[in-house]
């Protein structure tokens, strides 16, 4: 996986984090100390870039990230019939517990991953914000280097309500125009052209589409710096 110059690689790097919404997070065993212990998991991403975990006091990780918040994401890119030419990047992290969620913050989550609302609502689980300490990136067999903090985080600008009126007028596009899932089926082959299209998320570097629970990424060619730039990209990509 060639590159040009440094500043695709940390694009690229940020839009495999932005994109994949799910990962293998490693936290300390408690029950076999030294040993680290792995969990699957879904993830979204808060206002500052980062990593939102929702998760059960039940759960073995939580447990180990109650007692040392140091812990690791690693995410890697769709399946690639050889793991090592597979892009995946790893943040080595603090897990923050949150107490008290910002509503708009809560509704995009669930956005993403709507069967999530009853596990907050009536299963006692809760977030965790991972605050990354440094990232390693692997661009494919041979190809990786370590990447900081700084070059890789990206801020959303968009307040909670910008977001969700774009969104909004995203998914009355999606309704009347169905042959936007027929042109975007042909560039991404996960996309049903049978099934729906719901946009859940916009940032500058891309928008995030839901069909049934499967998530897709439509990454920009270049950041949008508004709203109204971003609807004006994503209309045009599907002519």
């Amino acid at each position: 996986m060639a590159h040009s110059n440094d500043s695709e690689i940390i694009q690229t790097a940020r839009q495999l984090l932005s994109g994949r919404c799910q990962g293998v997070l490693a936290t300390h065993s408690v029950e076999y100390p030294g040993y680290p212990f792995g969990s699957a998991l879904p993830y979204s991403l808060g206002r500052n870039g980062w990593p939102l975990i929702l998760v059960s006091h039940l759960a073995r990780h939580t447990q180990n990230l109650n007692a040392v918040p140091a812990c690791s994401l690693t995410i890697t890119a769709a399946d690639n019939d050889d793991i090592q030419e597979t892009a995946r990047l790893t943040s080595l992290a603090v897990a923050e517990p949150i107490k008290e969620m910002d509503k708009g913050q809560l509704e995009r989550h669930f956005r993403y991953f709507p069967e999530s609302r009853e596990y907050y609502e009536h299963l006692s689980f809760r977030f965790y914000l991972l605050l990354p300490q440094c990232f390693y990136y692997i661009a494919g067999f041979g190809a990786a280097r370590w990447i900081g903090v700084d070059r890789m985080q990206a801020v959303n600008p968009f307040s909670y309500a910008e977001e969700e009126k774009a969104l909004q007028q995203v998914n009355q596009y999606l309704s009347r125009n169905i042959e936007f899932i027929s042109t975007i089926a042909a560039k991404e082959n996960r996309i049903s052209k049978s099934s729906p299209l719901l946009a859940v998320g916009l940032d500058p570097n891309g928008l995030d589409l839901r069909q049934r629970k499967r998530l897709i990424r439509l990454p920009f060619s270049t950041p949008i710096s508004s709203v109204a730039e971003g609807l004006q990209k994503i209309t045009q990509s599907a002519n």
